[in-house]
């Protein structure tokens, strides 16, 4: 229930007040100002004091209870003591002190937290006599017990004065105050009802998406037992909400690690040629899986691909990259069966302004996450609004952002749960803090958010421990991020913190002029009067990273399987993080290695050249040789070019050719004319994208000498036809031979069965022919050589006595 205005008069009020004032007087001597009119104010308001080097001893806080201190109750420290000087320390105490008033003022827990001398004002309430040791060597540590009675406090029980007290810690020895260590209490009479929501919002993400990539055995350890172990058991809390960035969830396929015996480099191992497998990153597919399997019913909001600087893309024009960044995103998620609650961009509080929100809104962000105090035309207002608001662009008419407004100081503070840490100090400042938020004057409802540093280290036990507090502080009820995301949706919140509706009390609709850059000044976050320019990305080195990319995109396209290109593809993706925004080095180098990868992986890809080529023909089908070093097949589109036009190409042609193989593909040519053309080769992808270098191959096209030797061959053919027959004329006889016809042979017939000739009529007949010319001769005809005989010199005889001409 939130806090309200007390039912007492201005007067009485007033009167309680002064008693208050005097008690305190009488618990802990003369009263004074509050701390932050007199202290040196914290540089930062999230970090603890830092001991003088010269100082004689250092104190740890090692707990403090009880988390919410009740009548009845006992106040007990643990501080761990160090002698940090040369000589021992001797009759070693610890007295505790208090300021029973309580604080209202946000800014009064860092200066009361900044102060790091003894604290001498008034008695000690309690001290650890008895159970130090009596001497404490140089360089040695004792841990001192204090304790002191709700009572001996002299807390007020009235539920209106419930709320954060200030408690002091100072080491003595030989009754000489050493140094003092400030810290917090909660005070929490019975019947005081005021709370909070909180919620936590934890970034899930790799410093370095590419580690697995560039560094595989230092991510390797981090997954074991460094930052990433650490992150993973935070995140596998339930009371935490995720920024979560999905390269998380999408492991890198990379080569499996040689054997350590082939490693060695013996002759075999040099000789080999087999190629080395791929398997997904065993550290990152076990990361993957924990988060997959830990989702839950937390709200997951969506961090951009590997960190993508979004709006540097944008504003160099690397579409390409913008685009990739945002489909690996949705590939991740679909694949996982994620839904994110919504896209959200982070703005820093120097860099915030309305130009910041508008160009979140370009790139296709549907929330942001920006620091309330750069919200807020007074950070250190009485009264602290809910953690969200809504955004109207004055750039895109009718557009609208949705705005996370994190505490700073509280996200700050939870950023300093590290293991280097006085973790417990932290602990304590949160509890101050959220209990402080919770005793002001409001009667709406409201939602806070508490978002560390996406590059901080947190201790999971450290922070786990501020958790578990939080779930026991009677004024801090858990939520989730999501509600504050619905509630900008609807629009259903108050800008009056004294509205008793039940609406949340919340920043409401946001200007441009309603945004400005804030930061932590004198103890607390403020204001600043210039906003800090952001140093985007490198245009030039966006530009090399985005051609790697659509090399690498087009080999993709051949490939049956792109897993090969995994690691060239996240180093590129990883180069574009918004961590390397004033650091120009590391994404120019990344692009130059990506660069060598993707020239490795195309160079797998060859075609190999021939000598030259000869065409003697009308049309000719030129044998190409393409050769694939790659783990997986490929189908190529084989393009041929002429640079002259005494050649007609054919259509590409389009092959697949297998891993680590060959293959022979033709592309038809069609001669015109004689002469020597340079043929240029080049392999696409089957939409036009080239994958390979050209390469030039001579051709020597000679179509008419096949024309040549057949009408040469027709010619001598002819010409022998017509010597032959000029031959037969001038050679052969005038007439022509009659056919023989004659009786068949009785004899023969009988005998073999076979019709042959009677050979005694024919003989008879040729003897009389041949007396009959032989007597021309003789008489000294008068005819001519090749002129017919006389018809009437024919002996006469029986047609049939002529023999047959044999039909074979």
């Amino acid at each position: 229930m939130p806090s309200s205005q007390p039912a007492v008069r201005p007067v009485l009020a007033a009167l309680l007040a002064a008693l208050v004032i005097a008690s305190s007087v009488l618990v802990s001597g003369p009263a004074t100002a509050l701390p932050d009119a007199q202290a040196a104010p914290a540089e930062s308001p999230s970090a603890p004091p830092v001991p003088d080097d010269d100082a004689p001893v250092t104190m740890d806080l090692v707990s403090l209870t009880p988390t919410s201190l009740a009548p009845g109750g006992t106040l007990r420290a643990e501080v761990e003591v160090t002698n940090a000087s040369s000589a021992p320390l001797t009759d070693l105490d610890l007295e505790l002190r208090t300021r029973t008033s309580r604080v209202t003022d946000r800014g009064a827990l860092a200066s009361w937290q900044a102060e790091a001398g003894p604290d001498v004002e008034g008695p000690a309430l309690a001290t650890a006599s008895g159970t130090p040791p009596a001497s404490l060597a140089p360089g040695e540590s004792t841990t001192l017990v204090v304790e002191a009675t709700a009572e001996e406090l002299g807390y007020s029980e009235e539920t209106y004065y419930w709320g954060t007290r200030r408690v002091s810690l100072t080491a003595v020895a030989d009754d000489e105050p050493l140094a003092g260590l400030r810290t917090f209490a909660v005070w929490r009479p019975d019947g005081a009802e005021e709370t909070i929501t909180q919620s936590t919002l934890l970034p899930v993400s790799e410093a370095d998406a590419a580690s697995a990539v560039l560094a595989p055995e230092e991510h390797a350890a981090s997954a074991e037992q460094g930052r990433l172990a650490s992150l993973r058991a935070l995140a596998a809390r339930e009371d935490v909400d995720w920024w979560l960035d999905p390269a998380l969830m999408d492991p890198p396929t990379l080569p499996e690690p040689e054997p350590e015996a082939e490693a060695a480099g013996g002759e075999e191992s040099e000789g080999s040629s087999a190629a080395p497998s791929l398997r997904p990153d065993p550290a990152s597919t076990t990361i993957a899986d924990e988060l997959d399997t830990a989702v839950g019913e937390r709200t997951v909001l969506a961090a951009p691909y590997a960190g993508a600087d979004l709006v540097s893309l944008r504003e160099s024009g690397a579409m390409l990259l913008e685009g990739a960044a945002r489909d690996t995103a949705d590939e991740v998620w679909e694949a996982r069966g994620i839904s994110p609650r919504a896209q959200v961009l982070g703005v820093p509080g120097a860099e915030a302004d309305a130009e910041a929100l508008e160009d979140a809104i370009e790139v296709g962000a549907t929330a942001a996450v920006v620091p309330s105090s750069s919200l807020r035309p007074d950070p250190s207002a009485a009264v602290t609004p809910s953690s969200v608001g809504v955004y109207e662009s004055s750039r895109t008419e009718g557009a609208q952002l949705s705005v996370l407004a994190p505490d700073p100081v509280l996200s700050s503070e939870f950023s300093q749960l590290t293991g280097d840490s006085d973790a417990e100090q932290t602990r304590q400042r949160l509890l101050a803090e959220t209990a402080t938020i919770a005793s002001e004057y409001s009667s709406a409802p409201r939602h806070l958010l508490i978002s560390p540093s996406a590059g901080a280290d947190l201790d999971p036990a450290a922070a786990g421990a501020v958790l578990d507090a939080f779930a026991e502080a009677p004024w801090v009820e858990s939520g989730r991020t999501s509600t504050l995301l619905d509630t900008a949706d609807q629009q259903s919140w108050t800008t009056d913190p004294g509205a008793d509706g039940g609406e949340p009390y919340a920043l409401g609709r946001l200007q441009a002029e309603d945004v400005h850059p804030s930061g932590p000044s004198d103890g607390s976050w403020r204001v600043l009067e210039e906003t800090t320019e952001a140093q985007l990305l490198d245009p030039a080195v966006l530009e090399d990273l985005e051609g790697t990319w659509r090399r690498l995109d087009a080999l993709g396209a051949a490939m049956e399987d792109d897993a090969p290109l995994d690691a060239a593809r996240r180093e590129i993706l990883s180069a574009t993080s918004l961590a390397w925004r004033g650091d120009p080095g590391t994404p120019a180098s990344r692009a130059q290695d990506a660069a060598e990868r993707a020239d490795a992986l195309q160079d797998r890809i060859q075609v190999v050249p021939a000598s030259g080529y000869n065409v003697v023909s009308d049309t000719a089908a030129v044998p190409i040789t393409i050769t694939n070093g790659l783990d997986t097949p490929i189908t190529v589109k084989v393009t041929v070019t002429s640079d002259r036009p005494l050649v007609q190409v054919g259509e590409p042609a389009v092959v697949t050719v297998p891993a680590h193989g060959q293959t022979n593909a033709s592309v038809d040519v069609e001669a015109v004319a004689n002469g020597s053309v340079t043929l240029t080769t080049t392999l696409t992808t089957e939409d036009d994208r080239q994958l390979t270098d050209p390469v030039d191959v001579p051709l020597t096209v000679n179509p008419s000498w096949e024309n040549c030797t057949t009408l040469l061959l027709v010619i001598a053919m002819g010409l022998l036809v017509v010597v032959g027959v000029a031959r037969a004329r001038r050679t052969g006889s005038s007439t022509r031979a009659p056919a023989i016809r004659g009786p068949e042979d009785p004899e023969e017939l009988a005998r073999t069965g076979r019709s042959t000739l009677d050979t005694s009529v024919p003989e008879r007949t040729w003897t009389e022919r041949g007396r009959h010319r032989g007597g021309d001769a003789a008489d000294g005809s008068d005819e001519r050589p090749g002129t017919a005989p006389d018809p009437n010199d024919i002996p006469d005889h029986d047609p049939d006595d002529t023999p047959e001409e044999d039909p074979r």
